[in-house]
C-alpha cells in the first residue's frame, strides 16, 4: 500500500553510526504532519512557486525531485540546489520565497501551511527537534557540497556530482548505476560550467573507462576504485 504520510531524511549527527541519511520521524509524527498537509502531484517542468511570491507554505518531498534557482539580472539562471525525497524546501526572506522551485521529474509534494506548522512545533518539542536535525543536516550538506565543488577541474567536478547523486538516490536496481534525472544544462548550471564542459568531462570519464552511459539518465560506474580516488581529490 502506498504511504501517504510525509517523511524527513537526515543524518542526525548526534551519535556515531551509519553516515547515510535515514528517516527521522516516528509514525505518529508523520501522521501529525499529514493532518496538516495537502498532497500535491506535480508534473515535470511545472513551477511549484516563484521567487518573490508570498511564502505561505513549507514543502516536504514525498517522491521525485525539484530544483531551486534564481534568474539573475544578466539573464542567466543560477541553480542553487536540488531537492530529493525526504527533503524540506520553502526558504523565505521577509515573508516571500527566496528562490523559484521547479519539478525535474513527476513529483509528489506535501504542502504544509506555515501557521499551523508553527503551532504544531511550539506544542511538540520532539517534533521541533526533528526539524532542527533536518535543518542542521541540510546546512552540513550545503557546506560539504560547496567545498567539494571548489575544485577547478571539470572532470573532477562532474565525477563529484555523480557521487553526490549516488548518495542521494542510492536505490538503483542495478548495483553501480546512478540515476541522473536532471538535464546536462541543469548540471552545468549547478556546477558553474558550460554544457560543453560537462559533455567533455563526461566523455573523458567514459574514455578512461571509469564510467559508462547506458542511457540518457543513467551513469554506470565501471571502476569503483578510480572513481572514488577522483572524487576524493581536491
Amino acid at each position: 500500500m502506498e504511504d501517504l504520510t510525509p517523511s524527513l531524511r537526515a543524518i542526525s549527527g548526534c551519535a556515531p553510526g551509519d553516515a547515510s541519511a535515514q528517516p527521522i520521524l516516528t509514525d505518529a509524527q508523520r501522521e501529525q504532519l499529514a493532518a496538516l498537509a495537502t498532497r500535491v502531484d506535480v508534473r515535470p517542468r511545472v513551477i511549484v512557486y516563484r521567487e518573490g511570491t508570498p511564502a505561505e507554505h513549507l514543502f516536504v518531498i514525498g517522491a521525485g525531485m525539484v530544483k531551486t534557482f534564481r534568474d539573475l539580472p544578466s539573464g542567466k539562471r543560477r541553480i542553487v540546489a536540488f531537492w530529493y525525497p525526504g527533503d524540506v524546501f520553502g526558504l523565505a526572506e521577509r515573508g516571500k520565497y527566496a528562490y523559484t522551485v521547479q519539478a525535474i521529474t513527476a513529483t509528489t509534494l506535501y504542502r504544509i501551511p506555515r501557521a499551523p506548522l508553527k503551532d504544531a512545533l511550539l506544542r511538540d518539542g520532539h517534533l521541533q527537534f526533528k526539524f532542527l536535525i533536518k535543518v542542521t543536516h541540510e546546512f552540513r550538506e550545503a557546506q560539504r557540497q560547496k567545498i567539494s565543488f571548489m575544485r577547478r577541474d571539470a572532470v573532477g567536478k562532474v565525477a563529484t556530482f555523480f557521487s553526490m547523486l549516488e548518495q542521494q538516490l542510492g536505490d538503483a536496481t542495478v548495483p553501480d548505476d546512478i540515476t541522473v534525472p536532471m538535464s546536462r544544462s541543469d548540471i552545468a548550471n549547478f556546477l558553474g560550467l558550460s554544457a560543453e564542459a560537462v559533455s567533455r568531462a563526461t566523455h573523458e570519464l567514459i574514455r578512461r573507462r571509469i564510467v559508462a552511459i547506458p542511457d540518457l539518465h543513467t551513469v554506470r560506474i565501471l571502476d569503483r576504485t578510480r572513481f572514488a580516488l577522483l572524487v576524493s581529490k581536491m
